[in-house]
């Protein structure tokens, strides 16, 4: 990885990390919110890299996200 790939990745990891600070901010279905759309957006990049055993993950971790933050205590 060079320079500018690294800045890059650093810039989306700021960008990523500010989102979800706001989305939580917002209280735990926006945060919820925000995390389906990180695992939709991977798993759509991953397909279209042909790679759907990734994209299957990042579907089973979306799933599993959003079940263990909407079961009552």
């Amino acid at each position: 990885m060079n320079r500018g790939q690294a800045r890059t990745l650093s810039n989306q990891a700021d960008h990523y990390n500010a989102e979800q600070a706001r989305a939580a901010e917002k209280g735990p279905m926006h945060l919820i919110t925000f995390w389906t759309n990180v695992c939709r957006k991977l798993a759509k990049d991953a397909l279209e890299k042909g790679d759907p055993s990734l994209a299957e993950a990042y579907a089973a971790h979306c799933h599993d996200f959003y079940q263990r933050h909407t079961q009552s205590p």
